[in-house]
């Protein structure tokens, strides 16, 4: 775009729409995480583990309202999920008050500091967030024209609060190919926010594992099992093309151990406490040990597209 001399004024209410458009968008942003959560949290399904998020620490650097508009999208991917039942901290007053005193990133780091709060509300894990950088390049393309490409990185943390203890961390950092692009440096940060969401599927299938068994072979052909039931449906937030590991358990001189034998696809989600599956590697073996009637564990996995783990 190209103003003429004399155009300060069109200029200036320009950059102020712009703004205020950004700023709409960020407030958008909260409301719908706050939306999605206060619905998940309604809709508390039985046998999912509670667990909290708590408010993100982050450098002086960031605006408040950045750091809620990229925890709202850590919100809203955990929820699409359906993996298990996500707590705000802000949802407690007594929390809500401690958390905010907490902010203070030295403060956020103690992970054993909240655990007896956690332990009385029921909470299996609490996530706490550190956000190292919001940030966005300026850049000019071709034509000569302006713009600004954004970058986000940030660390999660899975405390158990029974014990205090660091269950894991995860560090991500979304910028080139993943970063979003504006004509403003807020534009490009809060285009870059959509990967963070999308990242959380990810970290679900990593830090939060379904586990449960094969109840039936139903299809069988040439001694390979085509299709088998699992006793996990929407009770433990399956979906349909969920990917899971099989394992037959063992008994090995008195110790139970496991052995990878197979791979399934969802086929269809049935019921609460029901799927059906198609065998997608090992269903000559899986077909062999239920005919031995061995237990055979299926274990949620990551959702790649392509290629199998063995």
């Amino acid at each position: 775009m190209i103003f003429l001399q004399g155009d300060t004024a069109f200029v200036m209410n320009y950059y102020e729409n712009k703004l205020k458009k950004t700023m709409k968008k960020f407030l958008l942003i909260m409301a719908l995480g706050l939306m999605v959560l206060n619905s998940y949290a309604q809709n508390d399904a039985e046998g999912k583990e509670k667990v909290y998020i708590d408010y993100f620490s982050h450098p002086k650097d960031i605006s408040n309202t950045m750091a809620e508009a990229l925890r709202s999208k850590v919100i809203e991917g955990i929820h699409e999920m359906n993996r298990v039942v996500l707590i705000d901290v802000a949802s407690d007053e007594a929390l809500k008050k401690e958390a905010l005193r907490r902010q203070a990133e030295s403060a956020m780091g103690d992970v054993t500091a909240r655990s007896e709060e956690m332990k009385t509300l029921g909470a299996k894990y609490l996530i706490q967030g550190q956000i190292s950088s919001m940030k966005a390049t300026k850049k000019k393309n071709d034509d000569g024209k302006i713009y600004y490409k954004g970058s986000v990185s940030y660390t999660l943390k899975v405390v158990d609060p029974s014990d205090g203890t660091l269950k894991a961390t995860q560090t991500f950092t979304h910028e080139g190919l993943t970063g979003g692009r504006g004509d403003t440096a807020d534009e490009a940060i809060i285009g870059t926010l959509d990967y963070v969401k999308y990242s959380m599927s990810d970290f679900v299938d990593e830090q939060f594992k379904i586990e449960g068994t094969i109840v039936q072979v139903e299809e069988v052909k040439k001694n390979k099992a085509r299709t088998v039931y699992i006793d996990l449906g929407t009770s433990k937030g399956v979906l349909e093309n969920q990917k899971f590991l099989v394992f037959a358990e063992m008994d090995i001189a008195g110790e139970i151990s496991r052995k990878l034998i197979g791979q399934l696809n969802v086929k269809e989600v049935l019921s609460a406490g029901r799927s059906l599956c198609k065998v997608t590697k090992g269903g000559e073996d899986i077909f062999a040990k239920s005919q031995e009637g061995i237990k055979l564990i299926v274990v949620s996995r990551k959702q790649t597209t392509f290629g199998d783990i063995f």
